[in-house]
């Protein structure tokens, strides 16, 4: 479109909010906004609408029921947080708002709020009782160790197993334990491990860390991916002092690496004059193994992170089109029958076996109200008449000449009224009731 089409064309006022929200969404894409939650609704949807507000100004935000349902802690007015969202145009209303991806507490102490919220939603479902709690293996032949593969977590753990337990098989499966993705990785490994049923116990490991850098083991999945494991579970988090959800819902918490190393093995010093000509055999062989895990973890990490977003955006998609098939298709629905509705209800006034009797009626009605009117007209002519009659007969001069008055005119017939008007000698006449009498001025 030219500079000159642009200054002429008109537009409808849906293809502009079209326009606009097309020019948003590609202009920022994915952002975070930091803001004071101000207004808060809940939709029977399961959808939230909230503003964010700083010192000079808000937005409108929404985020949707499949977005919402992963954030990890209730929201209410009030709440410094951190959205992750995309700029567009509701085209409805043509108000700009904030598509929210992500919601997450802003500062620590909002952070232990969160951890508070979830950590009583998840007791009060059960995922902490004892009872549900699986024991570990006395005698673990095989752990999976899922954690990060350079981090101290991993060399504590590995350094103690091997002493204690040189036998013992440890499959490292590497995962990010910090940032937006750590929860995510160590769910899938979780999932994995599950699926391969390989190991005796799971040990779920970090070093420690502020609460920021442990969040990721505050996330509500993991816990349930955790809660839900068919293999034992030991969770080895930051230091002692250092409580997570995954703590809670682990079917052990241990306070360092070192201590779940122990908790895996057995200190099996008896057998080791047997076992030291296998040990270089059984570490080597660990070590390929543990490569071969890595690589095999990386390539399905790899081959499942793709394809989730793609089927992520072919499902968007699909649900956008079905209820844009849905709308129209009722909407064409109620047109139609809206169209046959209004076709029956003309087709019934214009049938003649209706109008014809509705028109004699309006007929005789007529006839009827114009023989009134024409009574009436005529009545009220002939009043006016008379009064118009009686008022000019008491307006008329000659009226005025019976009671004794007359009217002096000159030879041009003009009335004379004073006797500036009149000369010596002029004739005049002077009319009486009865007629006119010629007078001449002295």
């Amino acid at each position: 479109m030219n500079e000159t089409t642009k200054d002429t064309y008109i537009w409808q006022v849906s293809e502009l909010n079209h326009a606009a929200r097309v020019l948003l969404e590609r202009h920022f894409g994915s952002i975070t906004v930091s803001g004071e939650i101000a207004a808060f609704t809940r939709a029977r949807s399961g959808h939230w609408y909230f503003t964010l507000k700083d010192i000079e100004g808000q937005v409108s935000c929404a985020m949707f029921r499949n977005r919402n349902l992963y954030c990890q802690f209730e929201p209410k007015i009030g709440d410094l947080v951190h959205l992750q969202a995309k700029v567009s145009i509701y085209p409805g209303r043509g108000d700009y708002q904030l598509i929210g991806e992500a919601l997450t507490p802003a500062g620590e102490g909002q952070l232990q709020i969160a951890f508070q919220q979830l950590k009583q939603r998840l007791e009060s479902e059960g995922l902490f009782a004892p009872e549900r709690k699986r024991p570990i293996p006395e005698h673990c032949r095989r752990v999976a160790l899922i954690t990060s593969a350079d981090g101290a977590a991993v060399h504590d753990f590995i350094s103690v197993a091997g002493k204690r337990m040189p036998n013992l098989i440890i499959d490292i499966l590497p995962v990010p334990v910090q940032g937006p993705d750590a929860a995510a990785a160590s769910c899938q490994a979780v999932k994995l491990c599950n699926q391969a049923a390989l190991h005796d116990a799971i040990v779920l490991t970090r070093g420690g860390g502020s609460m920021e850098d442990l969040w990721s083991y505050n996330d509500e999945t993991l816990a349930r991916h955790i809660a839900n494991s068919a293999i034992p579970i030991i969770s080895a988090i930051g230091h002692e002092t250092d409580f997570t959800i995954a703590d809670f819902v682990a079917d052990l918490r241990t306070p360092t690496p070192s201590a779940a190393a122990e908790t895996v093995t057995q200190d099996q010093s008896h057998l080791l004059q047997h076992t030291n000509q296998l040990s270089r055999r059984l570490h080597h062989s660990a070590l390929q193994n543990i490569t071969k895990r890595r690589l095999i973890t990386q390539q399905l990490a790899a081959k499942f992170h793709n394809p989730q977003t793609k089927l992520q955006d072919i499902s968007q998609q699909l649900d956008k089109l079905n209820i844009r098939i849905e709308q129209a298709q009722q909407q064409r629905i109620t047109d139609s029958y809206q169209f046959i509705e209004r076709l029956y209800s003309r087709l019934q006034q214009q049938s003649p076996d209706k109008r014809i009797p509705v028109l004699h009626e309006r007929l005789d009605n007529l006839l009827q109200r114009a023989s009134q009117q024409l009574v009436l007209k005529q009545r009220l002519s002939n009043d006016k008449l008379a009064n118009l009659a009686g008022s000019l007969h008491q307006l008329s001069p000659l009226q005025t000449l019976t009671r004794g008055y007359s009217i002096t005119q000159n030879q041009q017939g003009k009335v004379i009224t004073s006797t500036e008007q009149v000369n010596s000698g002029d004739q005049l006449s002077v009319k009486l009731q009865d007629g006119d009498v010629a007078v001449v001025a002295e």
